[in-house]
């Protein structure tokens, strides 16, 4: 008997060990993710001079925007708050003294159910990330255009010039790999991975606490030509390990660790095999007109083929872009043109679709002098 319950207790604790070799991750911390009922999401634009906050509405989440690091040195990042702001057409104006702001409020009527747990978890170097594991479920039909955002916010944030400000976003990432049909539940982990953490000035370890993250999901129902209104919010601390912990509790990571490797290596697998599938997008403008672009296309593991193209006004194109096919693996360059240049940076959006795994969005963000590559891959 005794021989039996050593051979357990090794057993768990050489389980992390071993997994650690399968690439496993480590769970330090977990929390169910809590959505509001009412209230609504602010998104804040903050001036490069940093003006005292706006007020937000009682109950509403902030979002604040910085877009200013190109300008003042600053090691905020600022490429979201870039995305963000040409995704919602706002111009940000340098000499603006105070904050450009967009209120959200909830829909009054519940259009999608939103479930799951935010985890921050590590690999085998340790380094921190989040994982959301999310289930989604749409009480109606909802329009293709419908986009899930998962965000991570710092309550009070600092840079090394000493400026300051109140739930500055970090890093966000968007999602489409979700079913928009009534009562269809899908299930899937988004990912705010180390790297993209530690490019946007975020370490978990380092700094377990202070953090918050958001998800939200922005859309309209099927046959509304209403713009994207915000359907859903779920909003809460980020959780963090407990700092003080007594010997009994002392075994508690090792064991978490043990139970947790199977289910881990299974998230690693389903999100590695995900992006190996997706195509890549680059493009890099055609002389110094900018008239034209360059685009080659890399095809994934499967064979795919490109359904539509668009490009946001006041960009036109000359002649609509050819739709493609592509085996897995191989790879095209085509020359797109566009009837005129314009002084706004190039927005272009391609609809794909994968052998087996459906339809998809890529975007294609061309500013001046700069090359573009596709981001947020995105599943209809």
């Amino acid at each position: 008997m005794r021989y039996t319950v050593t051979t357990l207790v090794l057993g768990l604790l050489l389980m992390p060990i071993l997994a650690a070799g399968e690439e496993a991750w480590a769970i330090h911390a977990e929390v169910n993710m809590t959505t509001l009922d009412e209230g609504g999401l602010s998104e804040v634009y903050m001036p490069l001079e940093l003006a005292r906050d706006p007020s937000v509405p009682d109950g509403y989440v902030q979002w604040s925007w910085w877009s200013w690091s190109a300008d003042t040195g600053s090691d905020w990042p600022d490429d979201d708050a870039l995305y963000r702001a040409s995704n919602r057409n706002i111009s940000l104006n340098a000499t603006a003294s105070l904050p450009f702001v967009e209120h959200h409020p909830l829909a009054s009527q519940e259009t999608v159910a939103l479930e799951g747990k935010v985890k921050v978890v590590s690999a085998e170097d340790r380094v921190r990330m989040v994982a959301f594991d999310i289930a989604i479920t749409p009480q109606v039909n909802l329009s293709n255009h419908t986009i899930l955002y998962v965000v991570l916010t710092e309550n009070v944030a600092e840079d090394q010039q000493r400026r300051q400000v109140d739930h500055l976003v970090r890093e966000l990432r968007p999602e489409v790999s979700f079913s928009v049909k009534a009562n269809t539940t899908t299930e899937f982990v988004s990912m705010l991975p180390a790297d993209h953490l530690e490019a946007a000035g975020v370490n978990l370890a380092k700094h377990p606490t202070g953090w918050s993250y958001s998800v939200a999901v922005f859309g309209t129902e099927v046959g509304e030509n209403n713009t994207a209104r915000l359907l859903t919010l779920a909003h809460g601390d980020l959780p963090s390990p407990s700092i003080h912990s007594d010997l009994s509790q002392a075994w508690t990571p090792l064991l978490l660790s043990a139970i947790t490797a199977v289910i881990a290596v299974s998230i690693i697998v389903a999100v590695r095999q995900r992006e190996q599938v997706i195509p890549k997008l680059q493009a890099t403008w055609e002389g110094e007109e900018r008239t034209s672009t360059s685009i080659t296309i890399y095809a994934g593991l499967h064979d795919f083929r490109i359904t539509n193209w668009q490009v946001s006004p006041p960009w036109r194109f000359k002649r609509r872009p050819p739709k493609l096919n592509l085996p897995a693996g191989e790879s095209k360059t085509i020359v797109v043109d566009f009837r005129e240049a314009v002084r706004h940076d190039c927005h272009i959006e391609v609809a794909i679709d994968i052998e087996t795994y459906g339809a998809w969005k890529q975007h294609l963000w061309l500013k001046a002098g700069k090359a573009a590559e596709a981001s947020h891959q995105e599943e209809e």
